[in-house]
């Protein structure tokens, strides 16, 4: 069997109570053990680790984990890192700039992918990422987590196509406000 793909997950702090055991890593331990994807897993929690992190994933070394996920809560084109530490995509683009040949960025945050398609096709270019993805509004955690589930294995693997035309993905990706944008220009809620 060929190795799985990577995905490279950036998650940041769901709530401000340290006992709350919320993550996404349970899911990409699962998508793992049945061999979809390889993965790793970091928290963020301010602009210095979210800088730390992108710019060792950035790295050559690190090419075959081709998935950026980030996994926190968001607002219309800024991810939430903690309280208090909110940063816009622009942010994220300059510090990746020209650096994401061939990969593929998922904000796994509501409404970030609320914005024009002018400023998200910025991003693309100034990237360089092949395609991003995301939600246009606000979603359940658990909605979201099983359509991450379904949908990281694709999108690690460049299928994500097959997945999102069919019916009942279709249906999903609709409740959700999933939009994708590609660097070819191509963009669709699929």
């Amino acid at each position: 069997m060929a190795t799985p793909r990577g995905v490279f997950c950036l998650e940041g702090q769901w709530d401000e109570n340290l006992t709350d055991t919320s993550s996404v890593r349970p899911a990409l331990e699962l998508l793992e053990r049945l061999g979809y994807i390889q993965f790793i897993h970091k928290d963020v929690a301010t602009v210095p680790e979210l800088d730390h992190f992108l710019e060792r994933w950035a790295r050559r070394a690190y090419s075959d984990f081709a998935v950026g996920y980030f996994a926190m809560h968001g607002e219309s084109s800024k991810l939430r890192l903690s309280n208090g530490n909110v940063v816009p995509l622009h942010h994220i683009a300059q510090h990746l700039e020209g650096r994401c040949g061939g990969r593929r960025l998922y904000f796994g945050s509501c409404s970030v992918m609320n914005a024009s398609d002018a400023s998200l096709t910025d991003f693309l270019k100034l990237t360089g990422a092949e395609l991003i993805c995301g939600y246009t509004k606000d979603v359940d955690w658990l909605d979201s987590a099983a359509f991450d589930v379904a949908f990281l294995g694709h999108l690690a693997n460049g299928t994500q196509r097959k997945l999102l035309t069919t019916a009942h993905w279709s249906a999903v990706t609709q409740k959700l406000g999933f939009r994708i944008l590609y660097s070819d220009g191509r963009k669709n809620s699929r």
